[in-house]
This record gives structure tokens, sequence and C-alpha cells, in this order.
């Protein structure tokens, strides 16, 4: 399983039982919250209050024992919650009495509306993301990641006299110096103390050498290498996190590497990571029902077994929305929570996350229908005031 994710929320605690008594008068009176800790949550109906912000409230079928602990929420333009322990159920069905232990009301207000949906609605599905997770550690780099590392050696052969292709070296190697940099090499003539040094685009390898700077020049002599150039192989995962993985070297006896040499080798890096990605990508074709979204994400239920093993591990992943009968929207998202339930299924907060991948349509339509669904939604809310008598 994945480490759980910090699903608290930037609050403001409120402890004064003035400053509560305030927040049920003036914003929660007569209104209905929701239960905290299941998905949909339940309703509670808060029927009065006391001066001691003693609630009376219907939880409806929920059933809880004295000292139980319980939060109910609202979001009305911010979040606000009422964390409470229960005094005892009245003789009422469903009824009971709850002390406001303290409320907690969101810094920001949120940024876009959250619409509930219906099960068939809306949905999710060719969920793109890793097999296997692959990190910069050496001692986790999965066989796939080797194999293409001796593809790409090979597909190199003609173009020095020695190409090497593998996971950045120990601590305190110049190897080690690209990976916290993700700067390129270059020694264009390694018998040239000055081309040892860099004016910022690559690395100074004189600067890291210092003293030993000669005894690396006679050693390229003795092994008649005349120059020198490496690339970076930064490895881009499903949730867009950068991964330093390796380096492409290559050392000639014949012919002198210049700046132009660095961007084709470049390219070859990019090929090569996407390669190295297409072979560690599964795609889940099945529908996973979406519960409510806004223009900044969404929240879904996944119900898929092999789905749920994989995105436990991710931190973010590429899918396909699709709004009843329309084409699908390709999105990126991180992954703000989740929670697993004995039922097996795993609930998803997502946030979607710009990507230079996504096609200006798909945009285009997520916007289109984001404006429908507000409208629609805004005319419930609307009819609900209403018949409410609130404003």
């Amino acid at each position: 399983m994945a480490e759980p994710r910090n699903t608290d929320r930037d609050l403001e605690i409120i402890v004064e039982p003035e400053k509560i008594q305030h927040l049920l008068k003036n914003h929660l009176s007569k209104r209905t919250l929701l239960i905290q800790g299941s998905d949909p949550p339940g309703e509670a109906k808060i029927a009065g209050f006391d001066e001691a912000n003693i609630l009376s409230v219907d939880l409806g079928a929920l059933e809880l024992q004295e000292n139980d602990q319980v939060k109910l929420f609202r979001i009305l333009g911010r979040y606000i919650e009422l964390s409470c322990v229960v005094m005892r159920a009245t003789e009422s069905k469903g009824m009971y009495l709850l002390s406001v232990h303290h409320a907690g009301i969101s810094k920001k207000e949120r940024a876009f509306s959250r619409i509930p949906l219906q099960p068939d609605e809306v949905h999710i599905s060719n969920i793109r993301t890793s097999k296997q997770t692959i990190d910069a550690s050496l001692f986790h780099i999965p066989a796939s990641v080797r194999v293409n590392f001796g593809l790409y050696e090979q597909k190199l052969k003609s173009q020095a006299d020695f190409v090497k292709i593998d996971v950045f070296g120990p601590r305190g190697t110049i190897w080690d110096e690209m990976r916290k940099s993700s700067k390129p090499l270059l020694v264009t003539d390694t018998r040239v103390e000055a081309h040892y040094r860099s004016a910022g685009e690559t690395l100074d390898y004189a600067d890291f050498l210092e003293d030993k700077l000669k005894k690396k020049i006679e050693e390229y002599r003795k092994e008649k290498i005349i120059s020198e150039v490496a690339v970076p192989v930064i490895y881009l995962t499903h949730d867009q996190s950068r991964i330093p993985l390796g380096y492409i070297q290559l050392q000639s006896r014949t012919r002198l590497f210049t700046a132009e040499d660095i961007a084709p080798l470049q390219v070859t890096a990019e090929e090569l990571v996407n390669q190295i990605r297409d072979s560690n990508t599964v795609l889940l074709q099945e529908k996973e029902q979406v519960i409510n979204i806004s223009r900044g994400g969404l929240k879904a239920v996944v119900r898929n077994p092999e789905a749920i093993g994989y995105l436990t591990k991710q931190n973010g992943f590429t899918f396909d929305l699709f709004f009843r009968m329309q084409a699908p929207i390709t999105l990126f998202a991180i992954i703000r929570s989740m929670r697993a339930t004995q039922a097996g299924e795993l609930y998803l907060s997502l946030q979607f996350r710009g990507s230079s991948s996504y096609r200006k349509d798909d945009l285009a339509r997520f916007k289109q229908n984001m404006d429908q669904k507000e409208k629609q939604y805004e005319a419930i809310l609307a009819k609900r005031r209403a018949l409410l008598g609130q404003k």
C-alpha cells in the first residue's frame, strides 16, 4: 500500500464557546449538514441547540454510542466542520445530543463548485499508470530499464568508440554531480585544461576535479580518449515526477565533440525514456464511477482490484473522462487523498493538473460540460432554497 495521503484541510480551528455559538446561530441553524466518514456522506439535520452548544441532531440510520466522536460538515462558500462528541441518544429514533468540541473553517473559499453526480452520469476509464515503481536508487531498477539501456547502447555504437548507458554512480562521482544538476558533460578536447571548464550550461569538470585535473588528463591520454560528451537520462513518471535515472556517455579516440552534439544526444535520451515508459505502462479499461466533479478535480470510486493495486502506489495518473454520450476527454490528475473500504472499493479525490499533452479540444469540451453542469446544479440549489425559504 502507498503511504497515507495527508487529507488535513487548511482550517482555522475555533474553540471559544461564544464563537461556536455565533457560527451555529448565524450560519448553521436549520441547515442540513453531512456526516464525515461515509461515501456518499449521510445527512445530519440539526433540530436545535442550546447556549452550551449542545446540538439535537437527527442522524438518520447512523447508530452511535455515548462518547463516540463524529464530524459534521457543510460547504457554504467555505468548508465548515463541527467536531462533536455523542452525549446520548434521545427517545426519538435517530436523534442524538451532541456536544460541539470545536469547529473548523477553511481559510480559503473552495475555488470551484463541487457538483454531485448520478452513478451513470460521468465515469473515468482508460487509466494509464506505471506497472512498476521506478526510483533513482541503484537497487530498484526494473529489468525492463536495464534491457532498454542495453538496446540503446547498441543503437549508438556507430557514433563513438566507447558508448555507455548506465544508472548514476555512487556519491562523490561526476555522475552524481550530473544527477544533482541534470546538466550535460562536455570535454571537447581532453588534452586541453581549459576545455574542462564551463560557463554554466554544462558541468564544470575542472571545478569538480580540483587538484585531480592533471591526473584525469593523464588517464584520458593512457586510454587514448580525446573527447567526451554525456547527458542525463531523466525519467518522467505518470504522475509527472522527474526522476534522474542514469546517463548516456560517448567517448571518442578520433573526433572532437562540440556543444552541437549535446542536443541530438538529449533527443536520444528522451526517446529512451519514452521507450521505458511505454514498456512500464499499464492500461486499465474498466469504467469507474465519478461521484462528484468540479473544474479543479473530481472524486471517484474505483472497484477494479487490478486498478486499486496499481493506483495505491501512485501519486497521480492519466485517464479518460467520459460525460454521458460523449467522446472521452484525456486528463492528468494527482491523488489528493484515498480511502479503502472493507467492501474492496477505493475512494480517490483527484486534482486536475495541466499538461502540455492536453488537446485544446479536450479542454474546451471539458469547460463546456462544466458550464452546463454548474447551471443545472445551481438551478437545483435555487429550488431547494426556495422550498426552505432561504436566500
